[in-house]
């Protein structure tokens, strides 16, 4: 997992030699060109077994995996010459889809996101996004071509800011490099993070939230021994390990992740940073004590009604009088 931005935030400076996170994620990208493409693959390493198994999975695409097998396809009963086999471990290389490709990327440099090229369009936290037209050049980031016919988000492939793209073209091609605009793409988004170190001490979370902030909270907490799959997604497994972890520090325990609790974390407030606030209170408060009670809204309306009620029937006696 890479690390570098944090260790150079914490000792207060910058090696001239340090690679940044778009370059290490750039380095990654190139590195798996001529990996095979196979559909629902997540990086497992291609054997003409994966590939059975995930013809199983999705028969839609099962022809096309065997095809690009040698072995499957009976064009030979050895992996040794296959194009997808690494000649220098013999073994297969890994195998991915689009969307796979950019999540073990972002994955590299501590970034996390959802599988499912539509999925991380909608839900990543995006630092800066964009119609294609607008894409920055010479920077590095995640592009996304969307399918009219189907109404979201086909397709997916990192931009390395040289013009060029990797992704994951298809089971014909595998992991390729070409020059952007081949396929044609319609979107561009810069993950949260991946220029700038994200500012967690302001970051509220709670539960429902998604993105590259969550994947940090869940790191945080399995650094406490918590065991969460950092998947970037705040679902009740996440809530219950910050209820848990609030519990054991003497925090509110409300499954709201604020200033407090990221302290307590680890996370070194900002030298400019105020006083540390209290915790957002939770949505529902505990009962109040001794001999007061809770009315609804609308008991508390029925009340109102009949307070004016009373009020009239007093007025009127005292009228009478």
């Amino acid at each position: 997992m890479w690390n570098g931005s944090r260790l150079r935030a914490a000792s207060g400076n910058c090696k001239e030699d340090a690679m940044t996170k778009a370059e290490e994620a750039k380095a990654w990208a190139l590195a798996h060109v001529g990996c095979p493409y196979i559909y629902g693959a997540t990086g497992g390493i291609c054997t003409p077994s994966y590939r059975e198994a995930r013809a199983a999975q999705y028969p839609e695409y099962a022809a096309k995996m065997r095809k690009n097998c040698p072995r499957l396809s009976g064009s030979t009963d050895s992996c040794t010459n296959c194009k997808w086999c690494d000649p220098d471990t013999g073994k297969g290389k890994r195998a991915y889809d689009c969307a796979q490709l950019v999540r073990w990327c972002m994955d590299h440099v501590g970034i996390s996101m959802l599988s499912g090229a539509n999925n991380q369009w909608t839900k990543t936290n995006w630092e800066q996004a964009g119609e294609i037209g607008t894409i920055p050049r010479g920077k590095l980031c995640l592009v996304y071509r969307y399918d009219q016919d189907k109404k979201k988000m086909g397709h997916t492939g990192i931009y390395l800011g040289d013009g060029y793209i990797v992704h994951a073209k298809g089971h014909d091609y595998g992991v390729v490099r070409e020059l952007l605009g081949n396929p044609t793409f319609t979107h561009w988004g810069i993950p949260a993070g991946l220029y700038s170190e994200l500012p967690l001490y302001n970051t509220t979370l709670r539960k429902g939230d998604h993105g590259a902030a969550v994947s940090e909270l869940q790191r945080f907490l399995n650094n406490k021994g918590y065991g969460l799959t950092v998947d970037g997604s705040f679902g009740t497994k996440t809530y219950n390990a910050v209820r848990m972890f609030q519990s054991s520090s003497g925090l509110t325990i409300d499954g709201v992740v604020g200033p407090k609790t990221w302290v307590a974390l680890g996370i070194t407030p900002p030298s400019d940073a105020a006083a540390t606030p209290e915790e957002t209170p939770p949505e529902e408060e505990a009962p109040l004590g001794g001999d007061y009670f809770v009315l609804s809204m609308a008991d508390a309306l029925r009340l109102r009604e009949a307070s004016n009620t009373i009020q009239e029937i007093l007025n009127k006696a005292n009228w009478s009088e």
